[in-house]
């Protein structure tokens, strides 16, 4: 099927080079355990030419987190020479003037990309590790105890043989999802009506926003969005301040759960007013308020408008708050009339993975088993096919896949989707990812590669650059 083909192989591939890929990546540095992760060979394979920061920074978004999370991706003495030249990047410089505020994400992609040719320039010098730009994953096959991995490559099949496969290739919106989520609430959409993801809607620029719902706001339409996540109401600010003066009046929120808010303490919530559960809405690691499923920062400033005064920010644009499951007397039955009503529904309910074909040893396709929120994996990110077989030796923690609550990651009790995100990538969710990858890699029986490395430890007696002295008592 593939005809002529060139075969590697090596102990490891890392697919994708994003920032779940290069959370990893970073990790490994950082604790040391890249010597161990190299040592019988790395492959990293990635479609972009310039890899780093997948699409973080399409979104014209504020992120959920404020700047100096992303700084403490950088933060570690194991990497602070390898860092010195972002002491010269303006980017570095835009997110640390924003170090307790929450940042774009286009200036957050900036600085991470910067990083990430450092570290994936760094790996390649010093480990031997192999990094394949250009490169597209065609498919997957499971063969007894190893991986096949057939990559694209300027026109040509190439095959690698591994053992572990961490796997990160992002995420997608498939409208079939959405309906059939809404068809588990008795809800359904018009034929007539447009499905616009809000990974699509939050790439468009103002001009780009007026000129899609020019026809609908002519016509006087109505617009629904379907999510209670940080992305639904950014999705909210963005048409509100695109669409104010084009005619847009109101929007409606169709959300399954109640709106939670995120607080850093239960005495902020307190002091807020806000009603929690202190059993079940509080992460036992960190002490905040819902830190999983809370809106953050710009996010939860719409969110508690919307809540108190039914307004999108400081703009005229009025939103209706329903809630399908649980929720107040006539909110279904509302939320059905607004579906069937509405001319664009906008679909802010998660991402899955991106996959490509994956097959086992006798070519019968491999499905992996789906919960809300992303792939049903443990907590190293092994997922389960839909059988119920746990697929070791496969990695899935990033966009559309995320991990499971678990005791080490850090989540409240009630919160019942996929924890991701950049500063989890780089710490807790990729540290498990690793140490399995490595006891993995301890039994297998391919030859060792032996790269003429030097290693990053030592690195602690020398002077550092200017970065590290102002970073160096900052707390994620």
């Amino acid at each position: 099927m593939h005809g002529e083909y060139l075969e590697s192989v090596c102990g490891c591939v890392i697919a994708g080079a994003g920032p779940a890929g290069m959370g990893l990546l970073f990790n490994a540095l950082k604790c040391g355990s890249m010597p161990e992760l190299a040592r019988r060979g790395l492959v990293i394979v990635d479609a972009s030419p310039r890899p780093g920061t997948g699409r973080l920074g399409d979104y014209r978004v504020t992120a959920n987190s404020v700047g100096d999370v992303f700084l403490d991706c950088l933060r570690d003495p194991a990497l602070r020479n390898v860092f010195e030249p972002l002491e010269r990047s303006p980017a570095y410089w835009r997110i640390r003037r924003q170090a307790q505020n929450a940042p774009q994400l286009a200036d957050v992609a900036e600085l991470l990309s910067e990083a990430s040719i450092l570290v994936l320039d760094f790996v390649v010098k010093h480990y031997g590790v192999k990094l394949w730009t250009r490169a597209t994953i065609t498919e997957i096959v499971k063969l007894d105890d190893e991986y096949h991995v057939w990559v694209e490559s300027e026109g040509r099949s190439r095959r690698i043989r591994c053992r572990a496969l961490v796997l990160n290739l992002g995420g997608r919106q498939d409208p079939q999802h959405l309906l059939d989520s809404l068809a588990d609430q008795g809800l359904a959409v018009s034929p007539c009506t447009k499905v616009l993801s809000a990974d699509a809607l939050l790439r468009m620029n103002g001009v780009q926003l007026r000129d899609y719902f020019a026809a609908t706001l002519a016509r006087e339409g109505r617009v629904s969005v379907v999510g209670g996540s940080h992305s639904a109401f950014s999705v909210l600010e963005n048409l509100a301040d695109a669409l104010e003066f084009a005619g847009l009046r109101e929007v409606t929120l169709i959300h399954r759960s109640p709106i939670r808010l995120f607080y850093e303490t239960a005495q902020a919530a307190v002091a807020a007013g806000y009603a929690f559960d202190p059993l079940k809405d509080i992460c036992p690691v960190s002490g905040r308020v819902n830190r999983s499923g809370g809106l953050r920062y710009r996010a939860l400033d719409i969110g508690r408008e919307a809540m108190a005064n039914g307004r999108i920010g400081k703009t005229a644009v009025r939103v209706q708050l329903l809630q399908t499951r649980q929720g107040p007397e006539g909110h279904l039955q509302s939320a059905r009339q607004a579906l069937a009503e509405s001319e664009v529904v906008v679909q802010c309910t998660g991402y899955q993975p991106l996959l490509p074909a994956m097959k086992d040893s006798q070519g019968v396709p491999i499905r992996l088993m789906e919960v809300k929120g992303g792939v049903d994996s443990d907590a190293c990110g092994c997922p389960l096919d839909v059988n119920g077989q746990r697929l070791y030796g496969l990695h899935l923690f990033g966009l559309g896949a995320g991990l499971g609550v678990d005791p080490r990651l850090g989540s409240e009790a009630s919160f019942d989707g996929r924890i991701y995100g950049v500063w989890q990538f780089h710490h807790d969710a990729s540290r498990a990812v690793i140490d399995a990858v490595i006891r993995r890699l301890q039994q297998m029986s391919l030859p060792s590669v032996n790269p003429n490395h030097n290693q990053s430890g030592n690195r602690e007696e020398q002077p550092g650059p200017f970065l590290w002295p102002v970073l160096a008592n900052a707390q994620p």
